[in-house]
């Protein structure tokens, strides 16, 4: 069932973490629309559907997201949570890689159906994709049994295998914090811990040892394979890591569901 609700408004002002660089003067607030599951409270950008706000029904002071900095973070080059990156390979031809978030462009928007929201993100991989590897791929995000999943289908649509030599989602979570004290950018900010294999997970547990905690759990078969670093030198203060899934081919007409699932430990982090 979907569920709609006003989200608070987020503070005017809010102070930047060590490193990470202020809003631009001309940054535009960012358009959300908001949604709900029984335990998580989120908000998807309405140009790219990445997240935007991810708050626990348990404490909703607390944003497990960089919410504060969405404005600051919506140019090219910024992960978010909801983005992709592919390694692929079209028959015998070279490897080559594409991402959602480098270079954005409008995505299209899907019928939702028994989703929250949907749309296919081609587009915004990057025109080469569509020429040199012709797969197509959508986005929903979806209130399973009152579990919050983020999914990604991947279709081949063209004439020849597609190998897939890792699938890449961006896990991003905040990790600074705000505010002008140690004990204020403590009590905003989470811990980010993977456990990677078959039946991997990603623990997320706030920083000031409150609960409750966060658990990032396979949708169907994405195997947490390697937890990705962002590679160094890119943009300052964003070191957002990611969960990698690998070794698979698509035939073609072949389609592939990756993903995860966001699941609230109310009890606190697993230790």
């Amino acid at each position: 069932m979907k569920h709609l609700i006003a989200l608070a408004a987020l503070p005017a002002l809010l102070f930047s973490p060590p490193g990470l660089a202020a809003a631009p003067h001309e940054a535009a607030p960012i358009k959300t629309r908001a949604y709900s599951t029984p335990a998580l409270l989120f908000a998807l950008r309405t140009d790219t559907q990445t997240l935007a706000r991810l708050t626990p029904v348990l404490d909703p002071s607390f944003d497990f997201v960089p919410g504060p900095r969405e404005d600051a973070r919506q140019g090219n080059g910024y992960r978010h949570l909801g983005d992709l990156a592919l390694t692929v390979r079209t028959g015998d031809g070279a490897q080559r890689s594409y991402t959602s978030f480098e270079a954005r462009r409008p995505i299209r928007i899907l019928p939702a159906g028994r989703a929250l929201a949907a749309a296919d993100i081609s587009a915004s991989m990057g025109a080469e994709m569509g020429a040199s590897a012709p797969l197509a791929v959508e986005r929903r995000w979806l209130n399973e049994r009152g579990t919050l999943v983020l999914r990604f289908t991947l279709i081949n649509r063209g004439r020849q295998p597609v190998q897939v030599v890792s699938a890449s989602m961006p896990i991003v979570f905040e990790q600074h914090g705000f505010g002008a004290t140690a004990e204020e950018r403590q009590a905003s900010s989470s811990t980010v811990k993977p456990r990677p294999g078959a039946l991997g997970s990603v623990e997320v547990a706030r920083a000031n040892g409150q609960a409750p905690a966060l658990r990032l759990q396979p949708d169907g078969r994405t195997r947490l394979d390697s937890w990705q670093d962002m590679p160094s030198g890119q943009l300052q203060g964003e070191q957002y890591a990611s969960w990698v899934t690998s070794g698979f081919t698509l035939k073609p007409g072949a389609k592939r569901d990756i993903g995860v699932r966001f699941v609230i430990q109310p009890q606190g982090a697993t230790r």
